[in-house]
């Protein structure tokens, strides 16, 4: 039997207030010193979750008091929510260990899951993952008709893939501890993964090309991973 906590929600006395916090990510040494660059967010989500809306008004103050930091992606998770990217939802959350919700990664990084619907801590963990990520790749996206090409320009070695996500703004529905017309955006539809660059070094290029078939509403965010985590954040907006 499956079963997923929502944080903070006191119904069953069985259901965990929170998940354990373990980041492999540490805080910055001075907690007001910030890092320039941009973080991906996994905010793992559900029409059903009670207390899911907290975290995405925590994203977007923290998207507001620090405007191009953090791209977000709302992952929507369990078969009873229809906006669930199943089974990619699901391979996500496993990969991450996520069993109570709201719960968010930050740059792919293994052990960085945190439930605490805090923009401080939010923009801390991006500060860090930051500093950790140090150079980053030239990234670029570029939309022609349904081709899209993505280009980089490796800055630290090592084994990279690019991938392209495909998320989808401005979806009403409802949502539990939010309204019937809620408005969901930044919601993932699709991720595609190349295949790996192996042995890169610095200066190397790489370059993949995809044909995609956008409908009204979506867009493309390209991520340059480093070994499995993010190295560079490129959002394409909509035509």
């Amino acid at each position: 039997m499956l079963a997923v906590a929502c944080v903070g929600q006191r119904d069953d006395p069985e259901i965990p207030d929170d998940t354990p916090e373990n980041p492999d990510i540490p805080a910055p040494a001075d907690s007001t010193e910030t890092v320039s660059g941009t973080c991906l967010i996994l905010d793992f989500t559900g029409t059903w979750c009670v207390n899911c809306p907290r975290m995405e008004a925590a994203i977007e103050e923290a998207m507001a008091s620090r405007p191009g930091a953090i791209v977000p992606v709302s992952v929507h998770c369990l078969t009873l929510d229809p906006m669930a990217p199943m089974p990619l939802s699901s391979d996500l959350a496993s990969r991450f260990g996520v069993s109570a919700y709201p719960s968010v990664v930050v740059d792919l990084v293994p052990g960085s899951l945190f439930s605490t619907t805090s923009p401080e801590l939010l923009l801390s963990r991006c500060d860090a993952a930051l500093a950790a990520r140090g150079e980053a790749a030239e990234l670029t996206a570029e939309r022609s008709g349904s081709m899209v090409t993505v280009s980089a320009t490796i800055a630290q070695p090592g084994d990279y893939t690019l991938d392209i996500l495909v998320l989808e703004d401005g979806i009403v529905a409802a949502q539990t501890g939010g309204s019937e017309q809620h408005v969901h955006n930044n919601v993932l539809r699709q991720w595609i993964v190349s295949e790996p660059f192996t042995s890169l070094g610095k200066g190397d290029e790489i370059l993949i090309n995809r044909a995609l078939l956008l409908t009204e509403g979506q867009r493309i965010v390209a991520l340059a991973c480093r070994d499995g985590i993010v190295n560079a954040v490129f959002p394409l907006q909509a035509e």
